[in-house]
């Protein structure tokens, strides 16, 4: 009876292990850090924003089903490389460090930067921010913009903008460099601060893949179609405000 009982349940196991490969095949898992509206954010405790919802019109085309993972920018492609999620969708830009590492997809949007501060203290070229004490994210493509286009700026670098937007109401920091969309959600919530555009990205927002992975191409076509049938424009119509 017992050795009977074994061969049921190494049977049962097989098949539960089995299931759990075809629900994995199902999925695409996506890293993403929510805190950057208007592309990913928690609103009455629900993941939304432009990269979700593209993300999901994604795996649709894909006939799959879009989880996510939140988690640190930072913490990305590091999850990314050890199979923690098999994409990553969270307005990140293809730089050159960050290539040598993954795989990015076609561009789906182009970025735009601004500069946040208090409405009292107006900050309107990005030349002003080399004498000035600016915060921004770690290991985003604000924080390289910067270094290439104000060296001499005084950086504090943080996980989030969301600390870094009560850096600057603490008065700890002058302005926040920040996506241009980004800074205007956080200002409609913040009666006190104002932003302005400032500088134009040089890479677009795109998806990421694993190193050679040929998740690449089929998120590259999807997009193709996504953007042929206007279901792109429709997403930037309801969510980018510049």
């Amino acid at each position: 009876m017992k050795k009977r009982l074994k061969i049921i349940a190494a049977t049962a196991a097989f098949f539960l292990s089995g299931c759990d490969d075809d629900n994995k095949e199902d999925v695409i898992k996506f890293g993403i850090c929510a805190d950057y509206a208007p592309f990913e954010y928690y609103e009455n405790g629900k993941l939304t924003g432009f990269d979700v919802e593209l993300a999901k019109s994604v795996a649709k085309k894909l006939k799959k089903t879009a989880e996510f993972k939140d988690m640190q920018f930072s913490a990305l492609i590091p999850s990314l490389q050890a199979g923690m999620v098999d994409a990553v969708i969270s307005a990140m830009a293809a730089s050159e460090d960050r290539k040598k590492n993954c795989d990015f997809s076609d561009e789906y949007y182009s970025e735009t930067f601004a500069a946040v501060y208090k409405k009292d203290n107006p900050i309107t070229d990005i030349k002003r921010l080399n004498s000035l004490k600016v915060a921004c994210q770690l290991g985003s493509t604000m924080e390289a913009h910067l270094k290439k286009y104000a060296p001499n700026a005084l950086l504090t670098l943080v996980d989030n903008n969301n600390q870094a937007i009560e850096l600057l109401k603490a008065g700890h920091v002058d302005c926040v460099f920040i996506n241009e969309n980004q800074g205007a959600a956080f200002c409609e919530k913040n009666a006190g601060l104002a932003y302005s555009f400032i500088a134009k990205g040089d890479k677009g927002y795109a998806a990421v893949a694993k190193k050679g992975s040929k998740l690449k191409e089929e998120i590259n076509k999807a997009l193709k179609e996504l953007e042929s049938e206007g279901e792109i424009q429709k997403l930037k119509q309801k969510w980018i405000k510049n």
